[in-house]
This record gives structure tokens, sequence and C-alpha cells, in this order.
């Protein structure tokens, strides 16, 4: 078998055992077998004779090893894609860019995803509409063994969201974040789509059981708002699949992330989480911008299709100038 030694070595694998062998002074044995006497003090101090590996195996890193911690720990924790891990990571470590990223996360062996998270389905491509399709559903959750509802709404084309909290899913609870969601999107809602809860529908009810000649009071205040209230097939879930991974990214980044000691401590989390995604999340379905920027240029380009200057969903001093 060939041997591959250190290009500066100047023992070969079979005279280092014979060194950790011999019997002697390290003086003695270095003048027999010709070597330094700290080559000597090296090879009597291991029990092996290969080269060890030297070094980080990375030539020339900027990032240390405290910063390769943080990363590889975020990246185990998340598993987000590369230029989302670098808009995560970039203001903790200044110095970071997407190729010393890409290398750290190749020579730590995590550059790809487990399997399990690779696996994907067929699907279909939704249809092109106009800002103003938002997609609404519910998510629970248990906090201080108490169970929680979470309303959450994404828009389908701009990914602009909204969440509430209830600690019930009523059809009163339903009406009142359809309020909130209206107030909230500074554009016009034409669709709405929503499973086939009774807090939307009495389309899961039998039909003896369905009101006759009633409309569902969430149905109607679609209606009365000028809104299209579509539901989703039955064991479908796909098709509402944008608000449903839109509720894992909530709860990734609050109750999966941190504890909480009161309902409120979660509150202003939700709400600091959602301020960062609506306003500086860089999402790759709007080719890097973040969802308000997004509604920027929307707004430039066709301002008659909203209600209010999206101005006041800004966090801090508005620096953007309109026509």
């Amino acid at each position: 078998m060939v041997q591959v030694l250190h290009k500066r070595a100047t023992t070969t694998q079979a005279i280092r055992k014979r060194i950790q062998e011999a019997e002697g002074s390290y003086a003695q044995l270095a003048k027999r077998f010709n070597v330094n006497i700290k080559t000597i003090q090296t090879w009597r101090n291991r029990d092996f004779v290969e080269d060890k590996p030297m070094g980080n195996g990375r030539k020339n890193s900027v990032l240390t090893l405290e910063d390769e911690s943080i990363i590889c720990k975020v990246r185990k924790k998340t598993w987000l894609p590369l230029d989302d891990l670098l808009d995560l990571l970039k203001r903790t470590i200044p110095k970071l860019t997407r190729s010393n990223l890409h290398r750290c996360l190749q020579h730590y062996g995590i550059s790809r995803p487990p399997k399990e998270s690779l696996t994907k389905r067929k699907t279909q491509k939704f249809k092109v509409y106009e800002i103003g399709f938002i997609h609404i559903d519910i998510t629970d959750f248990w906090l201080k063994k108490k169970k929680y509802s979470l309303f959450v709404a994404i828009d389908r084309v701009s990914k602009f969201s909204y969440a509430c909290l209830y600690e019930n899913k009523t059809v009163e609870s339903a009406l009142d974040f359809l309020k909130q969601v209206i107030d909230f999107y500074p554009y016009q809602i034409h669709r709405i789509l929503t499973d086939n809860g009774i807090q939307f529908t009495y389309r899961c009810l039998l039909k003896a059981n369905q009101p006759k000649g009633k409309r569902h009071p969430f149905s109607q205040m679609c209606l009365d708002n000028g809104i299209k209230h579509k539901l989703t097939n039955f064991f479908s879930p796909q098709t509402n699949g944008q608000v449903e991974r839109m509720n894992q990214t909530i709860k990734n980044a609050t109750i999966k992330m941190f504890e909480y000691e009161t309902v409120e401590q979660f509150k202003l989390n939700l709400e600091d989480f959602l301020n960062w995604y609506n306003m500086a999340k860089k999402l790759k379905a709007l080719k890097r911008k973040a969802p308000y920027d997004f509604i920027i240029e929307q707004y430039k380009l066709n301002p008659k299709i909203f209600n209010k200057k999206p101005e006041h969903h800004c966090v801090g001093l508005n620096t953007y100038r309109y026509p």
C-alpha cells in the first residue's frame, strides 16, 4: 500500500514504528535515526504512525470557529435555503458572504438538507392573479396547558401576511379576523380561499343540517365587501398550501424556538416576526424582494387597485417617494 506522507516529513511509517519501540534517551535516538529531537519526542508520545491532519482543512478562511459554530447550529435548526440563511446571519456575521457560507456548509457536510426534507409531490401551478387573492387558515397550538387558535392570512401574489391569536375558533372569531384582514391590506381584496371548516362554510355539515336559504356569515361578509369566497376541495389541503406553509413558518419562528411565560409574550414576538417577514424577508418567489417592497412596486404601476397608500405599514421613518 502506498504511504501518503506530509510533504515535509523526515521519517517513514516504518521508522516511526522503530522510534516508538526503541530504547534510549531522546538525544541518543535522534543521533541514531539522524532526525531532530522534537521528531523523536513527537512519535514517542503517539500510539500511531500516520500523519495527523493539521488546521481546519480550509485555507484562508475568514470565518472563525465561533462563526462556523453559529452557522452550523442555525443551519441544522432551520435548514433554510442558502440565500435565506445568508440574509438571516449577515447581521450577526458581517464578513459572511454567499461563497464562504457555501464553503463552510460543504466543509461540515450540511450543504444539502436531509433526504426526508427533499421529498416533493406533484403539484399544479396556480393561475395568475393580481394582488388581492388571500389564503386564510387556522392552526392550533398549546401554551401553558391552554389551547389557542391562530388565524393566518397570506396574499398569494405579494406574500404579505397577517395573523391574529384567538382563544377559540368560532364563527365570531372568523368574522372578527376577516374585518381585520380587510382593514390590514392596503389594496382591494377580490378573492379569499379557505378550507371547509365550520367557521367559514356550512358545506361540511350534512345536507339535512345545513340551513336552507341562508348564507354563511363569513361568506355574507365577503359578499358585502365585494369579495369572492372560494373553498378548497375536500381532502385537498395542498390547494391552500401557501397558508399551510406560512403556519409552519410562524410556528418555527415562535413556539418551536422560544418558551413563553405568558400569551402576551407570544403576541409581541409574533408581531415582531410578521414585521420582519413583511418588511425585510427576501423571498425567492418575489425575485429576492421583501413583500412590502413588492407592494410598493405594484402601487407605482397600478395605484387604482389600492384603497390607501401602503406607507402606513412601514415601521419607522418612511423613505419611499410616491408620484
